[in-house]
């Protein structure tokens, strides 16, 4: 008994506490369905980071939209809208947090995250398998 509550305690202290930050992550999509991947993120990563560009003329002209997320370090810059480009940033701390698209507006229904997460999982399992 004396040499099971050191070794407990032992091992109680080197267990790492999981405080890793998960975010979506994706990069130059145009769509947020295809940005429903769950990323962990590095320590020292403190915000998951939601950039949604888009440029045109008013409702004349589309240039394009362009949509990233992810994991960082720091907060970038506030939105910039400059007439006919801008770029709408969102930036929040917890876990998968980033599930808006920042500029547009539009947000996936919980069906849809349900069904990512599902996907996303059932591929970890399968990595896993015999």
């Amino acid at each position: 008994m004396k040499v099971f509550l050191p070794m407990l305690l032992a091992a109680l202290l080197g267990v790492e506490q999981a405080h890793s930050l998960v975010c979506f992550s994706c990069t130059n999509q145009n769509s947020n369905f295809y940005c429903l991947k769950p990323t962990v993120c590095a320590d020292s990563d403190s915000y998951c980071v939601t950039v949604s560009a888009s440029a045109g003329l008013g409702n004349l002209v589309d240039f394009g939209h362009t949509l990233n997320k992810g994991c960082s370090p720091i907060c970038p810059s506030p939105s910039i809208n400059l007439g006919v480009a801008s770029v709408g940033t969102y930036c929040c701390q917890s876990f998968l947090c980033n599930l808006s698209t920042a500029g547009r507006g539009l947000q996936a229904s919980t069906t849809v995250l349900g069904l990512g997460l599902l996907l996303s999982l059932l591929s970890a399992l399968q990595r896993l398998g015999p």
